[in-house]
């Protein structure tokens, strides 16, 4: 029989995020950032790195909380729509369901959830929220490594291929609070839980054992959408629409065995989550409202592994922004700006079955 490596990794691999911003009343207030981490999540901690045949579930978390607003990569709360940062709240839960054929190749299916609120001044001069509750976009994940775990088990690289499928809604409805009073208008794309367009997903992870119990890593992926916008105006009447952009992400760093026997590990390293100017397949017209940025953050982690049990926790730290300007913007001139969460919170718990 094959020998399994056990190795610790001691990190939350969450791949992609989807684009989402802030609906201003006017061009020259547009909020960014890329905050709906989507599916497909490939969630692997103190587990091995190569895994038997079989089925795991994945149960992950993701707490999202934003009330700092930047023109740029300038923090200026007072230039924010209502001259204060608008304040979302999002949490998104996600259940994967993979199955491995063997040590090599596997496959995912993800269904996410998400509950989410934005509350910020409006042009009638008062604070009011949106929510919205329901299942997001679902995905689908093969991804397979490209050596032989047999003959390379202190480093392979894998690569994944998958779909994202618009389930679930970008137009659940809430209030839009005009000067004159509020009108029936779908909630922001901020707190949606689709972004209502199809989507081809890339994937790549490696690692590469450096010493006895340290371990580099790599993650990247990449969602690329065919459909330039929505169907959904920034504004009532309004003849600008949002965007269904591409959005990626990628990490790297070194992941060490704490305490080995007590299946204890953590990780540092480097995350990079961003929208793209120009998309890969579509949109990235001048006609649309994308939310093109990055963010960089530091990203700590710890897990806990014990039999077929794994529990992780992540906290990225943002310690770099740059709100870009998107075509239009570009082209017209308007503002480039955005709210940001100073930080996020990742936990999952993972049973092999």
């Amino acid at each position: 029989m094959m020998t399994v490596l056990t190795l610790r990794r001691g990190l939350v691999v969450l791949t992609g995020v989807t684009a989402a911003g802030l609906a201003p009343s006017s061009a020259a207030g547009q909020g960014c950032e890329p905050i709906r981490f989507t599916v497909p999540v490939s969630l692997g901690a103190a587990g091995e790195a190569y895994q038997p045949g079989g089925w795991e579930l994945t149960l992950a978390y993701r707490r999202l909380v934003s009330n700092q607003w930047f023109v740029g990569s300038e923090e200026s709360g007072s230039r924010a729509p209502g001259g204060s940062p608008p304040v979302f709240k999002i949490h998104t839960a996600i259940a994967d369901i993979a199955y491995a054929f063997n040590d090599r190749f596997r496959a995912h299916l993800s269904i996410p959830f998400s509950t989410g609120s934005l509350s910020r001044r409006w042009a009638d001069n008062a604070v009011h929220e949106q929510t919205t509750t329901g299942i997001g976009d679902i995905s689908v994940l093969g991804e397979a490594w490209l050596l032989k775990p047999r003959t390379h088990p202190k480093g392979n690289i894998a690569l994944g291929l998958g779909l994202k499928a618009p389930t679930g809604s970008h137009t659940k409805p809430s209030q839009f609070y005009l000067a004159s009073g509020p009108v029936d208008f779908p909630a922001d794309q901020t707190i949606q839980p689709g972004d209502g367009g199809w989507a081809v997903s890339m994937q790549l992870q490696a690692f590469r054992q450096v010493a006895d119990r340290a371990s580099l890593y790599a993650l990247g992926s990449y969602m690329a959408s065919p459909k330039a916008k929505s169907d959904v105006s920034n504004a009532p009447n309004g003849t600008i629409f949002w965007s269904v952009p591409d959005v990626y992400s990628a990490r790297t760093g070194v992941a060490f065995d704490l305490f080995p026997d007590q299946g204890l590990s953590t990780s540092l390293g480097i995350r990079v989550d961003g929208i793209p100017v120009h998309d890969l397949l579509g949109g990235g017209v001048d006609e649309t409202i994308k939310r093109t940025s990055y963010i960089v953050f530091a990203d700590p982690g710890i897990s806990y592994a014990r039999d077929k049990n794994t529990i992780t926790v992540s906290v990225p730290w943002r310690v770099k922004l740059n709100r870009t300007k998107s075509l239009v913007e570009q082209q017209s001139g308007s503002l480039n700006a955005g709210g940001f969460a100073k930080y996020l919170v990742f936990a999952s718990y993972s049973r092999r079955l």
